[in-house]
């Protein structure tokens, strides 16, 4: 267990260094930062001020010193500062982390509370309505482009409606769990989790499916048994681990794929910022937004890997 938790452990380590390399050379590539201040060589900055702004940048040194030095500042916590504002990056991003988290947070609850549920009433009642609805759902859910949904229920439910709100998070001002805050949670939620219950669905209903045909399920009904205890006692407890050990990995990319549900309704979070970023070529803030996604991402894969040792010690071999 021990040499499997600390091969997983480096390979976590090496996995960002890799992130880190290629955010770092697609961000020099992505254009000149110079731009941001004017066109180098215009009638806007001189040779002298171009040629601070590149020793201030790092850019009149070679690609593989200005990323080593960059690792260095990372590795003492120094993102550095944004490039038109001069903002500490780690302040813009801490600002910024909340609103993802939330919204992350919000459409994995939902999605759970959805997908779960008619996994097992579909494998329950199999071949009827329900499970043909539920396999609808899912297919639905799975098939639509999360902006396009998102466009959908703006036009629909504040446009026509009027019945939610979009463009913000709330005031803030009141408790985070009352309404005034939670219905701006409502729209952008469920445009990101009907894709995230699908795959709740499918894993849920297959797993229960395959727990309801085994020899032991069939044992004790001949015993017996109820069907409610079968259900949940026998078949949910074993049908779980499936949907359990996948919920990480869902968490994780709940949170790095906010950016175009981020973008659709105006959510201030980190997948705005980072679009933000691309635009203005501010490769401090785009580094940084970019590095925090794949370490969540890679974390949360270590965190699946111990789970999996833990609930089958085959894994690991």
């Amino acid at each position: 267990m021990r040499k499997f938790l600390i091969r997983r452990f480096f390979a976590g380590i090496l996995s960002i260094l890799a992130a880190t390399a290629i955010v770092f050379g697609l961000s020099r590539a992505a254009g000149d930062p110079l731009l941001l201040y004017a066109k180098p060589g215009g009638y806007g900055v001189t040779p002298e001020q171009e040629q601070a702004l590149k020793e201030k940048l790092r850019l009149d040194k070679p690609l593989i010193v200005q990323y080593l030095l960059w690792l260095t500042d990372l590795l003492q916590g120094d993102f550095g500062k944004t490039l038109l504002a001069e903002q500490e990056v780690t302040k813009v991003i801490g600002d910024k982390m909340g609103a993802t988290v939330q919204l992350a947070v919000a459409s994995w609850v939902l999605a759970t509370i959805m997908g779960v549920p008619l996994g097992i009433l579909s494998a329950v009642l199999r071949g009827s309505v329900w499970d043909y609805l539920g396999r609808g759902f899912a297919l639905i859910g799975q098939s639509l482009p999360t902006f396009w949904l998102g466009l959908m229920m703006i036009l629909l439910f504040n446009t026509r409606l009027d019945w939610l709100p979009f463009g913000t998070r709330g005031s803030g001002e009141s408790f985070f769990l009352s309404w005034d805050n939670l219905r701006y949670f409502i729209l952008p939620s469920f445009a990101v989790a009907w894709g995230a219950a699908a795959v709740y669905l499918r894993l849920t209903r297959s797993a229960m499916l395959e727990v309801l045909d085994s020899e032991f399920v069939k044992l004790a009904r001949s015993k017996g048994v109820g069907g409610t205890t079968i259900i949940w006692k026998h078949a949910f407890r074993n049908a779980l681990i499936p949907p359990l050990t996948v919920s990480s990995l869902m968490m994780a990319g709940l949170i790095t794929g906010s950016v175009v549900i981020e973008v659709v309704f105006s959510w201030p979070g980190l997948g705005r910022l980072a679009v933000q970023a691309v635009q203005d070529n501010d490769f401090p803030i785009l580094t940084a937004t970019v590095l925090f996604f794949a370490s969540v991402f890679v974390f949360v894969n270590f965190i699946t890997d111990v789970l999996y040792a833990l609930i089958d010690p085959r894994i690991r071999y």
